[in-house]
């Protein structure tokens, strides 16, 4: 049934026109009964796709041809579908008033999205206000892997990184220790370097403990998914380049104004949500399970 809408929007786009056009007309490529699919239908659908797809596609007469034939068929099926009255079912119907809201609630968005102005200096000024957001720190870890073969799997882990890491905080080599203990492949064929990490890449209660971290100083072993982990700061922390955030920065602020405008659509058309009703539906489906 979707393949059926997704059809049958692709095709409301390519042109049908009368065969009273003569055959020899340079600008058809393709007859269909009394239709026609022209080099301009096929240049239009070619400039919806993205430009990897387009590059892929125009690159040969073959890889083109492959483009020309899917349209065909998704016209002649179109063409059948439509015959048998599949386009007036109720379903069908439904589907596409469902894409038709979708659609228009999206193009508005875009709208909204494009109509977001913004300036260096207030980027720039987001950017110094929240540059603790930025943070980065150059480290080197060891990760001991919890022990499968044992009945307490975290037990045995813990106590080989504690004896790691007191061994790396009295002095020793840590690149050393990572080559001998660190159960992670690619840091440990790198003697542990992993080199930058932005904050926000573990829970807070750990990013904290990370990012007071001076240079060269070293962590106890702290429980991470699947074993533990212990980190040395190679810098001591500091702030992602404002060049190298800028876009991120100003896709955050225009994505912000959208949820803004947002917001205040719903306190515009008055939404109320009546969240005790979502926790009756979620219970009633775990029911039938």
């Amino acid at each position: 049934m979707k393949i059926i809408v997704v059809i049958l929007f692709t095709l409301f786009a390519i042109s049908c026109n009368d065969s009273s056009n003569n055959e020899s007309d340079s600008n058809t490529l393709v007859r269909i009964g009394s239709e026609r699919i022209t080099k301009d239908d096929l240049t239009n659908e070619l400039n919806k796709l993205s430009f990897r797809q387009k590059s892929i596609y125009a690159s040969t007469p073959e890889k083109l041809n492959e483009f020309l034939q899917t349209h065909i068929n998704e016209k002649v099926l179109y063409n059948e579908a439509v015959k048998r009255g599949i386009g007036d079912r109720k379903d069908i119907q439904e589907d596409i008033d469902n894409y038709k809201k979708k659609l228009i609630a999206k193009t508005l968005g875009k709208e909204i999205l494009q109509e977001v102005e913004l300036t260096q200096e207030e980027i720039k000024e987001y950017y110094d206000k929240n540059r603790d957001d930025y943070k980065r720190i150059d480290i080197s870890k060891i990760f001991i892997k919890f022990d499968s073969n044992e009945n307490d799997p975290k037990a045995p882990a813990l106590a080989k990184a504690e004896v790691v890491s007191k061994r790396a905080n009295a002095g020793e080599s840590f690149e050393e220790l990572a080559l001998e203990f660190s159960d992670d492949p690619i840091s440990k064929k790198n003697l542990g370097n992993v080199e930058y990490i932005n904050k926000g890449r573990f829970p807070e209660k750990i990013d904290i403990e990370i990012f007071t971290l001076k240079k060269e100083e070293i962590t106890k072993p702290f429980e991470v998914q699947g074993g533990y982990l212990i980190i040395k700061s190679n810098k001591d922390p500091d702030y992602l380049p404002y060049a190298q955030v800028e876009n991120q920065i100003r896709s955050e602020l225009i994505n912000e104004g959208l949820l803004n405008y947002i917001n205040d659509l719903r306190n515009k058309w008055e939404v109320a949500v009546y969240k005790d009703r979502l926790k009756e539906i979620s219970e009633s489906e775990s029911n039938e399970k």
